[in-house]
């Protein structure tokens, strides 16, 4: 992963590396939203595309397992009606 960094001016202001910007496609006016975490703060740009706003959001929650287990118990159970 590489490790970009930017410098909060005393307006609180902060300068979002190019790289960043091009990636998630942010715009001048682009919104941004800040979720407090735990370890940090996630910063989520606005996005029309949700799957690519989310991206990383829910990482170590453990829903991905859940998810891929119910699907695994789906299929059994389709499997044993078939």
């Amino acid at each position: 992963m590489e490790k970009l960094k930017s410098k909060v001016t005393s307006k609180g202001q902060i300068v979002i590396p190019k790289k960043i910007r091009a990636r998630y496609g942010m715009k001048p006016h682009s919104v941004i939203h800040w979720v407090q975490k735990g370890e940090g703060v996630l910063m989520v740009p606005d996005s029309e595309d949700s799957v690519l706003a989310a991206r990383g959001m829910i990482r170590k929650s453990g829903l991905l397992e859940k998810l891929l287990k119910n699907r695994r118990e789906d299929r059994l159970k389709e499997e044993k009606r078939g």
